[in-house]
């Protein structure tokens, strides 16, 4: 991930596939196109902001990927408000695509326009509404089954969901080329399903792995090793967490300007905040929270 900016209170993320999908779709489907699905998709984000600042969350960032966006606020993963959170997206887009059908009715000559932007705003619709993490459908699914099953089985339920809709679409999609009616949008987007699923089977949740793991072992009465690493403040919970895991760190020595310690993170802490809070909340956030 790549910080872009702040929107007010709101860091705004790119991922790092974001710019080749961008030129690789402009060339496919055009400036033109391009432009009216960067609009359609400020829109779909839009509807996510307006409706989480509404129901009084903080949006502490929006990350961006190829075939849409994430929020990461302060709500609970399995909570109303992060379902009703996940669907205004979509809902947003079947809205500004049926404002566009009807212009398109009442003023035939903005055809032009009016016709790729409904196609786009229900085609962005339709995709983020697909239970795969992480789109819109993937964390609506993700909280209905945090519930039930907790948060790390839910995300882990929707990743395998991701990978089963990314390998089906993948072999429709090579089909269709065989025969020569192929898409190379579907492939792309094929592709962004399987490494989504993946990254989060293999990366985000083998660390969480490892870290429960631990957590399980002393409150069975194991011993664990205590290792401790220092790391700045405004460093995030999702970048603690790798470094845990890479290093074996069970201690979190939280560090300010001028090496000042701000004070101490554990395992349990650390998961907490990245249950509770998402993984873009900082150490420093952290500490002031729960390191009292």
């Amino acid at each position: 991930m790549k910080r872009l900016c702040e929107l007010g209170e709101t860091e705004v993320w790119a991922h790092w596939t974001l710019l080749p999908a961008v030129l690789l779709l402009t060339v496919i489907e055009g400036p033109k196109r391009m432009g009216l699905g960067l609009l359609a998709l400020a829109l779909h984000e839009t509807g996510h902001m307006l409706t989480a600042r509404g129901l009084g969350y903080r949006v502490r960032s929006l990350e961006l990927w190829p075939f849409g966006a994430a929020l990461s606020m302060d709500l609970g993963t399995g909570s109303r408000g992060a379902l009703t959170v996940s669907l205004a997206g979509p809902l947003c887009g079947i809205a500004a695509a049926g404002t566009s059908l009807l212009l398109l009715r009442l003023l035939p000559q903005t055809a032009g326009v009016m016709e790729p932007f409904f196609r786009m705003n229900l085609s962005l619709s339709a995709v983020n509404l697909l239970p795969a993490w992480p789109l819109d459908g993937g964390r609506a699914l993700s909280s209905l089954l945090s519930r039930p099953l907790g948060v790390r089985r839910a995300r882990r339920v929707t990743a395998w969901v991701g990978l089963l809709l990314g390998g089906a679409l993948l072999a429709l999609g090579v089909y269709g080329a065989v025969l020569g009616v192929g898409s190379e949008t579907a492939l792309l987007f094929a592709g962004f399903l399987l490494f989504s699923g993946l990254r989060t089977l293999l990366k985000e949740d083998m660390a969480l792995d490892g870290l429960i793991d631990r957590q399980s072992s002393l409150r069975a009465g194991r011993p664990v090793e205590v290792r401790e690493a220092a790391l700045m403040g405004d460093r995030t919970a999702g970048e603690a967490l790798q470094a845990l895991h890479r290093g074996r760190y069970t201690l979190i020595r939280v560090v300010g300007q001028g090496d000042r310690l701000l004070g101490t993170l554990d395992e349990g802490t650390l998961l907490q905040g990245l249950m509770e809070r998402g993984e873009k909340i900082t150490l420093r956030e952290l500490v002031f929270l729960f390191d009292r």
